[in-house]
């Protein structure tokens, strides 16, 4: 059964560490998975077959690819799935292991789309074709340097409590190589585009503690008040952001 109309794409884009995940789920908290779908871009990260590193190592393949760049990803394979969710279709997204930086094979998560569905990432409003599919575009803007602690905290964290099991030196070299400059000319101009910046007022690092409900409140405020003045959702359709993580 296909989701009431309107069906409302919300895009929710920032460099990486920005808090563009944390406003995603914040959505999703206040939303509920009745009137929200979250999906995410990193799972259309290409297949190391694709990208020829089959064979190689965790550290060798960050030497080569540049994930920050659209080339990394199935960009038309997303295009594809956005326009479906806009549709009403249900899509079968590609799941990314970030250990192995590889698809898992033959396993999909399967999308049904809802009144609002929210596409979140760096890339998401990196492609023309995409950014044009949406209702609202989210800028979730946040100073690099906080960025990058994030970042170090998230990946240096071993797997089993959310991080990637990186060393410092791995996660540094690959954020001066590749995410700093990319971040700058791919991501960044995307801030220009959109139709709502929010300015991340430095929630605290993954690794270290989870931002307060307040700070995530005022995150989620302009775009809770866009959706109501808009008429996608009701105010009485709103629930209280939970007192637990997001």
């Amino acid at each position: 059964m296909l989701p009431p109309e309107p069906l409302c794409l919300i895009a929710i884009s920032g460099g990486s560490g920005s808090g563009k995940s944390t406003l995603a789920n914040a959505l999703m908290a206040v939303l509920g998975p009745d009137l929200c779908a979250v999906l995410g871009d990193d799972h259309y990260y290409k297949t190391r077959a694709s990208q020829g590193v089959e064979g190689l190592s965790a550290p060798e393949i960050e030497a080569l690819i540049n994930y920050d760049d659209l080339s990394s990803k199935d960009m038309d394979l997303m295009f594809e799935h956005a326009l479906a969710l806009k549709r009403g279709e249900t899509i079968h997204q590609p799941l990314y292991d970030f250990a192995a930086h590889d698809r898992v094979k033959d396993d999909t998560l399967e999308v049904v789309p809802r009144r609002i569905t929210v596409l979140e990432g760096i890339h998401v409003l990196g492609d023309p074709r995409m950014a044009e599919l949406f209702d609202l575009k989210v800028y979730v803007d946040t100073p690099d340097d906080l960025r990058l602690a994030r970042r170090i905290l998230r990946d240096t964290a071993p797997e089993e409590e959310g991080g990637r099991g990186r060393s410092v030196s791995r996660v540094i070299s690959q954020y001066l190589h590749f995410v700093r400059p990319t971040h700058h000319r791919v991501t960044g101009p995307a801030k220009y585009a959109a139709d709502l910046v929010i300015a991340d007022e430095g929630l605290p690092a993954f690794a270290a503690a989870c931002p307060s409900r307040a700070a995530v409140q005022r995150m989620l405020a302009p775009v809770i008040g866009w959706l109501i003045d808009t008429e996608i959702v009701s105010s009485d359709e709103i629930q209280p952001l939970p007192f637990d993580d997001v």
